[in-house]
């Protein structure tokens, strides 16, 4: 029976064993024994319903988190599961391509396999045929439902980034035709949005100097105390510490804070978030993904910075939290600015975030998502 449940978990990036995307993608079905006329045909099926053929030779490990979802997704599938189990899966993808997998995972189920989805989505929650709400409802929340105020314009330019067009290199590059300017502001929140794959997670380290890329040139236009802090999409990469109040403090001690500042401030933080009061004393292990990644925006958030960089930083987060987050999110920008590389429209909303579309087209939308939305 274990033979025929496929598993995906909350982190894909610790479920890839191949070097490539053609074998990770047939890794779970070859393992299993399937003929290999079987094998071929259903990677082949899934590589193109999922539209990985143009990377079947790339390191998937190299890949964006919302295109290593669909290679997940497409190894699973391939292996004809009679029950597909899912953590957070759809959580990376842009709204074309979650559309796309909630389609083929419909025609899965009517075909008769059977589907257990972790998600707070709702989009995908309305697909399913059953829904089970575990723990704090998010209805019992205070916080106002719309928060669509326009961030606050400001003209003094903290960099700027100016993108190439693309060229046909590969490794990391943001997928643009024509060259763009991005401008961030000393203060607000600025976001940068598009399909999976579009380099917004390049754009974000470059900005920061974690990865520095011939295409986009970095301009600082104003001398800082400290460096950027980069919170990537994946927050058990970014762990110093074992214990939450160790890596809380970890960035603002090095940059000279008090330990009694710190702690104020990160009681503050998990109270707007609405987490546990004695989370500080817990091991960053035993958390869950979602309770780890706020816990590396905290950390980031107490810190002195001239510049925040957050990827994806609502992904997996109940609608409590994503509200707290955008709360903490516009206090932060009122004093430094904040970049942000997201999918969730509706929460960039929510945080006042100045918008810039990337990908195959560039579109700056300006100065908050609210006309966009409405």
């Amino acid at each position: 029976m274990r033979s025929r449940v496929a598993v995906i978990l909350q982190d894909p990036s610790a479920q890839l064993l191949q070097p490539t995307v053609a074998e990770e993608v047939a890794f779970a079905a070859r393992n299993l024994d399937l003929p290999p006329d079987t094998v071929d045909h259903e990677c082949r099926r899934w590589i193109s319903a999922f539209g990985l053929d143009d990377v079947l030779e790339a390191d998937p490990a190299t890949l964006s988190a919302g295109r290593q979802q669909l290679v997940l997704l497409a190894g699973a599938l391939a292996a004809r599961p009679r029950l597909l189990v899912a953590d957070e899966p759809g959580a990376h993808l842009d709204p074309e391509w979650r559309s796309r997998v909630l389609g083929s995972i419909e025609s899965e189920r009517r075909g008769g396999m059977a589907v257990v989805w972790a998600t707070q989505d709702p989009r995908e929650l309305a697909a399913a045929s059953r829904v089970l709400v575990m723990g704090e409802s998010a209805t019992t929340s205070a916080r106002p439902a719309d928060r669509r105020e326009e961030a606050e314009t400001v003209d003094e330019a903290l960099l700027e980034l100016d993108v190439a067009p693309v060229s046909g290199e590969h490794g990391p590059r943001v997928d643009t035709p024509r060259g763009f300017e991005l401008r961030i502001g000393s203060r607000g929140v600025q976001a940068v949005t598009g399909p999976n794959g579009a380099g917004k997670s390049v754009l974000l380290a470059a900005a920061s100097g974690l990865e520095p890329i011939p295409q986009v040139r970095v301009t600082w236009k104003r001398e800082t105390a400290w460096p950027p802090i980069l919170v990537a999409q994946y927050p058990e990469r970014l762990f110093f510490e074992e214990f939450v109040r160790d890596e809380v403090a970890f960035a603002a001690r090095s940059r000279g804070m008090s330990r009694d500042e710190i702690e104020a401030r990160t009681h503050e933080c998990f109270a707007t978030l609405n987490m546990d009061p004695d989370l500080p004393k817990r091991r960053l292990w035993e958390l869950s993904g979602g309770a780890r990644r706020l816990v590396e925006v905290v950390a980031a958030l107490v810190a002195p910075a001239p510049l925040i960089a957050l990827d994806e930083p609502s992904a997996g987060l109940d609608e409590i939290r994503r509200r707290g987050l955008a709360d903490l999110l516009r206090d932060r920008a009122k004093c430094s600015a904040v970049l942000i590389a997201s999918q969730d429209l509706e929460w960039l909303t929510m945080a006042g975030a100045r918008l810039t579309e990337i990908g195959h087209v560039t579109v700056p939308i300006s100065p908050s998502l609210s006309k966009k939305t409405d």
